[in-house]
């Protein structure tokens, strides 16, 4: 899979969308929280959907797994509290 222009461009600049990807990618949002003056603590959906698009389009190989449902409760179980419900729901939507 290909990246899209916006994807791909965020890639290239290694914009904050694409710093706040990575640290859920590579678990590591808490350095990301403390690193940075960021002013979203939460993992949003445009988190979730740009995160596996760089997964798909074999831009970046992550650490946590997102593709099978023990590797998303894991996710889930360490992230619980930077995860919104509806967030949460996405994440266990292709299991259910």
């Amino acid at each position: 899979m290909k990246l899209n222009p916006t994807d791909l461009s965020s890639f290239i600049a290694k914009d904050n969308r694409f710093k706040r990807a990575e640290a859920l990618l590579t678990d590591q949002w808490e350095l990301l929280l403390l690193s940075e003056p960021w002013g979203m603590t939460m993992m949003t959906r445009s988190d979730i959907v740009y995160a596996k698009a760089l997964v798909a389009s074999d831009a970046m190989t992550p650490t946590v797994d997102l593709t099978t449902f023990k590797g998303v409760q894991q996710f889930i179980q360490r992230n619980a509290v930077r995860l919104s419900p509806d967030v949460v729901t996405m994440l266990k939507e292709p299991f259910l």
